[in-house]
């Protein structure tokens, strides 16, 4: 059996270069979630056995609600609790209690995500079609075996990606009540209707209508004799 070709060797290399291409970029897209979700939390920490976070006042955030648009858990403090809390302004500006939320889906949970993961596979499925295309042509043993070896890697790889854009989340929460983003419509803002009028107003309308017409109303003045 002859030593693999030079080419061939290349081929392989490239695509396996691909691929830690393909998983560098799903990983910084992880990790730029990651520090967003840290960002929004601040020093809130999560207790998964308790299902609630804990702020750094020895509060409890519990669940509020889930929304399934979003697929997102919202976390809520107490208004008692939060209203007379000494740094309240910094905490939560609003004057409701603090809120918080938790994606239930793995990564990618989110829109960014998806497209990160999905630039991943595409690499992914590069890196496989360039090692199938050469083994087309790949006629010693040596080369048959590093081609087939690197399409079964590379298609592992792929399908592990793609695994996640194709799975269907089934697993709502039914502790919490469930509020949909798309369940609140915009409803255009109407003008106000005048209240109809009472009796006596209408009557006072009218009569100052009139006589503001009546003294409004020309006088005819006798026309001065002419003398001939």
């Amino acid at each position: 059996m002859q030593p693999p070709s030079v080419t061939v060797l290349l081929v392989s290399g490239y695509a396996f270069v691909l691929l830690l291409i393909a998983w560098g970029f799903d990983h910084m897209g992880q990790r730029s979630a990651e520090k967003a979700a840290q960002w929004r939390t601040g020093n809130f920490v999560y207790h998964s056995d308790q299902d609630a976070w804990k702020c750094h006042q020895d509060e409890w955030l519990y669940p509020a609600s889930f929304d399934p648009d979003k697929r997102v858990i919202r976390y809520a403090g107490q208004h008692a609790i939060c209203g007379r809390c000494p740094i309240k302004d910094e905490c939560s500006p609003s004057p409701g209690p603090r809120e918080l939320t938790r994606a239930i889906d793995p990564w990618p949970h989110s829109e960014s995500g998806r497209f990160h993961r999905g630039i991943s596979l595409c690499v992914a499925v590069i890196a496989v079609f360039l090692s199938a295309a050469m083994l087309l042509g790949a006629h010693d043993a040596a080369d048959v075996i590093i081609l087939v070896s690197t399409v079964i890697v590379t298609l592992v790889v792929a399908a592990g990606l793609g695994r996640a854009l194709v799975r269907t989340p089934a697993n709502f929460p039914q502790s919490v009540p469930h509020e949909a983003s798309s369940a609140a419509v915009d409803v255009p803002r109407r003008r106000p209707e005048p209240a109809p009028a009472s009796l006596d107003q209408v009557v006072d309308r009218y009569a100052r209508r009139w006589a503001s017409e009546r003294r409004r109303a020309p006088v005819d003045l006798p026309n001065p004799s002419v003398r001939e």
